[in-house]
């Protein structure tokens, strides 16, 4: 059949390169921030010059937020031309116009037996005990940036996860997460991956539902579930906004903590961090915070007792900001309209 229409590949290459940029420049203006605030400057002058710069760097951020709406904008173009595009016009979502996004109930079905998955298990727990992070163990997957936002979920929030699963017959659950306009999307998960994330004892979780819906949601996108960015993880997760930035001081750490909001770290890039226990290219979760102390914890979603790699890890905040290269802070609720750079929850004040 000939193929009509854009080059989707190509259009999902051009959205992902303009997320790269636009990630790019929030570190750029989160920098600048801090190099703002940082300066021993006082008087009427200096409240002008902060006043200014801190509505000229909200005014980038909004402009950053359209690009970035345009970007999903292309992928979704991308998923629906290969849904017409395809042999029978209907996509893979099912028995009916379902496509990527599912049918009119918003449902993508798991095929059940496809490559690389194993049968899920009935009666899956989803107590405090099983969505401990302690009890998590990511497998071979490549995919430490969702399992570190999961378990900032188990951490922050738990019944929202709870929430959005559900056994529906035995050894079938539906995971609901959110597409890039936030809204909602049920997989009806009967599979998990291959070599996923376990249990401490080797058991299937409530993170091995979430990680196989996940592998659904990205390949209806023509994406891998091997590497990823924990904005992108934690937005799919809860249908909010996610933020990524290259630097917080301990007490922004904190706050956004105090908020019941969801905080990673990454060493993305970083080959050798700055604590011998923190491994490089790889996400974290920010469990807790001791402004007094100076001390970040955070939580590794590999499995405990590797002596050089550390479940939890509890350093100062300094050689927190040596071995992180990037904090991600996302959200279960919609962001007050008193929060973002420059105004609100700390973030960027100038």
């Amino acid at each position: 059949m000939i193929r009509l229409g854009a080059d989707t590949e190509m259009v999902r290459a051009h959205a992902q390169a303009m997320r790269t940029g636009t990630g790019a420049l929030r570190e750029r203006i989160s920098a600048l921030g801090s190099a703002i605030r940082s300066v021993a400057w006082t008087g009427s002058d200096a409240e002008e010059f902060r006043a200014t710069a801190g509505t000229r760097l909200a005014e980038a951020t909004t402009l950053l937020d359209g690009i970035d709406r345009r970007s999903d904008e292309l992928l979704e173009h991308a998923v629906e031309q290969d849904r017409v595009s395809s042999a029978d016009g209907l996509g893979s979502g099912g028995d009916g116009p379902e496509g990527p996004d599912g049918d009119q109930a918003g449902t993508v079905k798991d095929p059940g037996d496809a490559e690389g998955t194993d049968p899920a298990h009935e009666d899956i727990p989803e107590d405090d005990e099983a969505l401990d992070p302690d009890d998590s163990a990511q497998g071979s997957i490549g995919d430490c940036y969702l399992l570190s936002s999961l378990q900032s979920l188990a951490q922050r929030d738990p019944d929202f996860l709870r929430q959005h699963v559900e056994e529906v017959e035995p050894g079938l659950y539906e995971v609901t997460m959110f597409d890039e306009d936030g809204e909602a999307i049920v997989y009806q998960v009967e599979s998990v991956q291959e070599g996923g994330v376990r249990g401490a004892e080797g058991d299937q979780s409530v993170y091995s539902l979430y990680e196989r819906a996940y592998a659904m949601h990205l390949d209806a996108r023509g994406v891998d579930i091997d590497g990823g960015f924990p904005e992108d993880a934690m937005e799919t997760l809860t249908g909010q906004g996610a933020d990524a930035y290259d630097s917080l001081s301990i007490d922004e750490l904190a706050e956004q903590l105090d908020r019941g909001h969801l905080v990673n770290a990454d060493t993305g890039g970083i080959d050798d961090p700055g604590h011998d226990q923190i491994v490089g290219n790889h996400a974290y979760t920010v469990s807790s915070v001791d402004t007094e102390a100076g001390t970040v914890t955070v939580t590794n979603p590999w499995a405990a007792g590797d002596p050089n790699a550390p479940k939890n890890v509890t350093l100062s905040y300094e050689k927190y900001r040596e071995s992180f290269g990037r904090t991600t802070v996302g959200r279960t609720a919609e962001k007050g309209v008193f929060e973002g750079i420059g105004i609100g929850d700390g973030i960027g004040w100038l």
